[in-house]
C-alpha cells in the first residue's frame, strides 16, 4: 500500500473519487507541526497548500518520502534543497489558480480606480459622497506586469481586453526593464514566486520611480517587495494607492500599521481561494502523485 498524507484543506471530493486500491490517502487538514513530524515517517507522499511548512526537520523524519506536492503555485513553504538532497520529487499546480488570481487582481485594480472601498463604507454610514468618488478607467492605462508565468500571461490577456497597454517583465521574457516599467506605468501588478532571486527584488529604488498617480498591486508574495520602502511610499502618499493580498507576516497582526493606511486595500491572502481553483489544483496534484509513484 502506498500511503499519502494530506496536511492541508483540499477538495476532498477529488480524493473520494479515487478507485486505485494501491493508494491510501490520510486526510488531516488541521495537523500540527509537531504531529506532522511524528507521523511523516509512515508516508510515501505529502500534500500541502500554504499553511503547512515542510521544513528540513519534516523531510529528515520522512524516511519513506518520495513525493512532496503543493496544491497551488508557490513552493516557498517547502525546503526544496533538503528535498533534492533526498531525491524527493517536488511538484505543484501553478496553472490551477491562474484564473482565480487574475480575477482578484482585476477586482483589486477596479476597487482602487473606482474608489469602491470608500463607496461601500460611506453608504453603510448613511453618507452620500458622490462628488468625492470620481474614478478612473482601465482603458488607456499603462499596466506593468511583474512576473510572466501562468498568472502574468493571463493578466496581460485580461487587461488587453479592457484596452490597457501592457509592459511585462520576467527573468526570461520582458518588453522593458524594471526601471522603465516602474517609471512609466500607471498600474504595477506583481506575480512573482518568492525565492533567493526575487526576495526584495522590488526595492526602494524602484518604488521611488513610480508616478504619484500610479497604483501598486501585489497578489504574489510579500517577501518580493521591500516592506519598509513600500510602507513609507504609501504613508507619505507618493503614489495614489496600493492593494495587497499578501504580507511579510501572515496572518497579518491585528495591530499591524498596514491596517491603518487609508490609501491601501487589504485582503487576507485569498487570491487563489476559489472552489474551482482548489478542485483543479487537487486533481492535478493527485494525478501526478499517482503517476510518479506507480512508476516508482
Amino acid at each position: 500500500m502506498i500511503n499519502i498524507l494530506i496536511a492541508d484543506k483540499v477538495d476532498k471530493s477529488v480524493i473520494d473519487q479515487i478507485k486505485n486500491p494501491k493508494f491510501s490517502f490520510n486526510y488531516q487538514p488541521e495537523i500540527t507541526p509537531s504531529k506532522l513530524i511524528n507521523l511523516i515517517g509512515n508516508f510515501d507522499g505529502l500534500i500541502v497548500r500554504s499553511r503547512t511548512k515542510v521544513t528540513a526537520d519534516v523531510i529528515d523524519r520522512g524516511h519513506n518520502l518520495k513525493v512532496i506536492a503543493r496544491v497551488g503555485s508557490g513552493l516557498d513553504n517547502i525546503d526544496i534543497l533538503e528535498a533534492k538532497k533526498r531525491k524527493i520529487f517536488i511538484l505543484n499546480s501553478p496553472e490551477s489558480n491562474s484564473e482565480a488570481v487574475t480575477e482578484l487582481t482585476l477586482g483589486l485594480i477596479l476597487s482602487l480606480l473606482r474608489k469602491l472601498q470608500p463607496a461601500y463604507s460611506s453608504m453603510r454610514e448613511g453618507l452620500w459622497i458622490k462628488k468625492e468618488l470620481k474614478g478612473e478607467e482601465i482603458e488607456g492605462k499603462k499596466v506593468g506586469v511583474i512576473g510572466y508565468g501562468h498568472i502574468g500571461k493571463r493578466v496581460e490577456k485580461i487587461f488587453k481586453a479592457f484596452g490597457a497597454k501592457i509592459d511585462y517583465y520576467s527573468r526570461t521574457e520582458k518588453t522593458n526593464s524594471l526601471k522603465y516599467i516602474f517609471k512609466h506605468c500607471d498600474i504595477i501588478t506583481v506575480h512573482l514566486p518568492l525565492n533567493n532571486t526575487t526576495k526584495n527584488l522590488i526595492n526602494n529604488d524602484l518604488l521611488l520611480l513610480m508616478k504619484p498617480t500610479s497604483f501598486f498591486i501585489n497578489t504574489s508574495r510579500g517577501g518580493v517587495v521591500e516592506e519598509k520602502a513600500l510602507f513609507k511610499l504609501l504613508q507619505e502618499k507618493k503614489i495614489a494607492g496600493a492593494a495587497l493580498d499578501v504580507f511579510w507576516q501572515e496572518p497579518l497582526p491585528p495591530v499591524s500599521p498596514w491596517r491603518k493606511l487609508p490609501n491601501v486595500i487589504l485582503t487576507p491572502h485569498i487570491a487563489a481561494s476559489t472552489t474551482e481553483a482548489l478542485k483543479k489544483g487537487t486533481k492535478i496534484v493527485i494525478d501526478e502523485i499517482i503517476k510518479i509513484l506507480n512508476k516508482k
